[in-house]
């Protein structure tokens, strides 16, 4: 049988799934980044905010990728 591309729509999704992972991959690195750069300085209190902040945003990019994994 004859493969069909898939519609512009969809890809034009997934790319934008893609993207949306990479950003927030991008931004939880940042965020543990910045918690160890205040853990150093002593700021144990701002880092943990930025940790749990990094491992909510984990869990939405874990999210996001489930979700384009189909």
């Amino acid at each position: 049988p004859e493969r069909r591309e898939p519609p512009a729509y969809v890809l034009e999704g997934e790319h934008l799934a893609q993207e949306l992972n990479q950003r927030l991959r991008e931004k939880y690195r940042n965020y543990e980044r910045a918690a160890a750069r205040l853990e150093l300085r002593g700021e144990h209190d701002a880092a943990n905010l930025l940790r749990r902040a990094a491992g909510r945003v984990r869990l939405l990019r874990n999210a996001t990728a489930a979700c384009t994994a189909d």
